[in-house]
């Protein structure tokens, strides 16, 4: 059994959503409005050879987030608070063909620990694999108050059909 940590791009934060002081959530208002970045952080996604076949937890993020439209700018979050940084060569299929695993053909589950973007941004190349979420998780991030809540529903795949 193999496990690979697979880097699938950076994202920076608002360092009051990082920095959290004695012990408490840090406000809306510092996270958004804050002028302070954090530094780059690794997007990771895992892959598990396993002798029952892949699994993969969590995809990562997608170059498209350098798209204008892909994430809501009516959203503040998303508009004041996150950057990514994601090329075509870092998103999770050429990642994992670079260690010779098939998406398509060789992953035999996905693991998905949560919903959010920078997590759930690559399903696309996974539409043979079984996909593993957490049924509130899944409920939780569908429609407007999921996009509320900070999750791209509307960017899921149109064939996802979880095991809960």
């Amino acid at each position: 059994m193999r496990l690979h940590r697979i880097q699938t791009g950076s994202v920076r934060l608002k360092a009051n959503q990082v920095r959290r002081s004695r012990g408490r959530v840090p406000s809306i208002a510092g996270v958004l409005f804050g002028r302070e970045w954090s530094e780059w952080l690794p997007i990771y996604a895992w892959a598990i050879e396993h002798p029952d076949g892949v699994i993969v937890v969590d995809t990562g993020e997608i170059a498209r987030t350098a798209d204008p439209g892909y994430l809501p700018s009516c959203h503040p979050y998303c508009r004041l608070a996150v950057e990514f940084d994601v090329s075509p060569d870092d998103e999770i299929g050429p990642r994992l063909r670079e260690l010779g695993i098939g998406p398509e053909t060789d992953v035999q589950t996905v693991v998905m620990t949560h919903l959010h973007a920078d997590h759930a941004g690559g399903l696309h190349p996974f539409r043979n694999s079984e996909i593993l979420i957490n049924r509130m998780e899944f409920l939780a991030a569908r429609g407007f108050a999921g996009k509320l809540a900070g999750y791209l529903p509307h960017r899921w795949t149109e064939w996802l059909a979880p095991t809960f």
